[in-house]
């Protein structure tokens, strides 16, 4: 049976059968056997030292730098004079505030001594008395009065932010050399 089925099957299992017969070369092309190479050594790219050029620095580049730092000392050193304006002022609040309750304290005691009927005493004593209606005067205050407002002259711009600048740093130096001040 298996030999009406497939001619190229050899019926005796375990008879040999030609390898390069026609049958079998039909049956199977022969494949040569493939090779492998080994693969070609690839050469490593050499590193190439980068040469920089340099690049000059721009003068504006310099200024406007100089320029942001001053002004951050500007910012930095207002911040500490606000900072030491702020504790003077709370201290003076505290001290106003513990002067207004001794004020009233001794307003109270001066109050408590006075006595307005020994007051009058002394007064007949010396020979004081009240005033009478002849001693009495009045002053006309109904005159012309006059205030002259006088206008500041407005400046510019530029010279605001220089008298600015000039007294902080006027501030600084103060700041810094306290005895200078």
């Amino acid at each position: 049976m298996a030999a009406e089925r497939n001619p190229y099957y050899s019926t005796n299992g375990a008879a040999a059968y030609d390898v390069y017969s026609v049958e079998n070369t039909l049956r199977q092309p022969v494949r040569e056997p493939e090779r492998h190479e080994l693969p070609q050594e690839r050469e490593l790219p050499r590193k190439r030292q980068r040469v920089r050029a340099r690049t000059a620095v721009a003068p504006f580049t310099i200024l406007g730098a100089a320029i942001s730092a001053c002004m951050m000392i500007l910012v930095i050193f207002g911040y500490v004079q606000l900072f030491e304006a702020t504790s003077r002022v709370s201290k003076l609040e505290s001290q106003l505030q513990s002067l207004q309750e001794e004020q009233l304290l001794l307003q109270s005691k001066y109050e408590g001594k006075i006595d307005l009927a020994g007051i009058e005493e002394q007064a007949e004593t010396l020979g004081l008395r009240k005033p009478s209606q002849e001693q009495i005067v009045y002053v006309n205050l109904a005159g012309t009065d006059q205030a002259e407002i006088y206008k500041t002259e407005k400046s510019s711009i530029l010279s605001e932010i220089i008298g600015a600048v000039e007294q902080s740093i006027s501030d600084l130096i103060a700041y810094l050399h306290p005895a200078a001040a």
